[in-house]
């Protein structure tokens, strides 16, 4: 009973984090600290009440680990912070599931559900930008020499792979890599094209983001301040990446390790 309380609490959290990210580009505070301090609550009272304090520190140990290193990427300008703190969220109130760690097994699915979301969330802004699958076929004919240079070097790595034995295995890796690079030209695209643009200070809003900032947005004096000081600034957005941590805990909660399934091992 405590196990889906406490998965309803980080799934529930974690949705209304993804749907106000969709929505506005800005997730609230007050919701990945609601998930920290019910969770960390909710253990809490279970160790008491039981004796085993084990979940209580897998939720204590764990959700640190995972803020500390999100935060890490949040400086470094790779993540968001509402990223980082809704997947600590996420650990700190869902510890163990069905008595199991969760948190390995949650962050080996996060790495197929995030790639498959971003890959869906590029291709849906290639169908509301129709230019962009124009300039990605420019793209490709001016870089395809290095393309099929990459897409040659998957091909030997394809090959090495069946004279190993596994044939079938190497055929998917081939064509797995192979379009992850064609992925990745059509990401340059969509970089560089939707993500960044360049504007005016007058035309930037409290809660922009712009290049050469980590992930916030900025504050009402900074802008003030630019508007005196800048005649042009580029506004960059990235995917709203924040509803594939709840993709990942439903799919996590429903199948277990995907990479298990994947594999047919259960």
């Amino acid at each position: 009973m405590i196990e889906l309380l406490a998965a309803a609490i980080a799934l529930l959290g974690s949705a209304a984090a993804g749907i106000w990210d969709l929505r506005t580009t800005e997730v609230p505070d007050e919701i990945p600290a609601l998930m920290i301090s019910f969770g960390v609550f909710l253990w809490y009272a279970y160790a008491l009440s039981t004796g085993d304090f084990l979940p209580l520190f897998y939720s204590l140990a764990a959700g640190t680990l995972v803020l500390g290193l999100g935060w890490v990427l949040y400086t470094r300008g790779q993540w968001g912070g509402a990223d980082a703190f809704i997947l600590a969220g996420i650990v700190y109130a869902l510890p163990v599931y069905q008595g199991n760690f969760l948190a390995p097994t949650y962050l080996l699915n996060f790495l197929v559900v995030s790639s498959a979301y971003m890959i869906l969330y590029a291709l849906g802004l290639g169908v509301l930008h129709r230019r962009v699958f124009g300039l990605f076929l420019d793209d490709l004919r001016k870089n395809s020499r290095m393309v099929l240079l990459l897409i040659t070097g998957c091909g030997i790595v394809s090959l090495l792979a069946a004279r190993a034995g596994i044939g079938m295995l190497a055929l998917q890796l081939f064509l797995s890599m192979s379009l992850l690079v064609i992925f990745w030209r059509y990401a340059r695209v969509i970089e560089h094209q939707i993500f960044r643009k360049r504007v005016s200070p007058s035309e930037v809003k409290v809660g922009d983001v712009l290049e050469g900032m980590i992930w916030r947005g900025i504050a009402e004096d900074e802008l003030r301040r630019l508007r005196k000081e800048k005649k042009y600034v580029v506004v960059k957005e990235g995917v709203r990446f924040v509803p594939a941590f709840p993709l990942t805990l439903l799919v996590t909660l429903l199948y277990g390790n995907v990479f298990f399934v994947m594999l047919g091992l259960y």
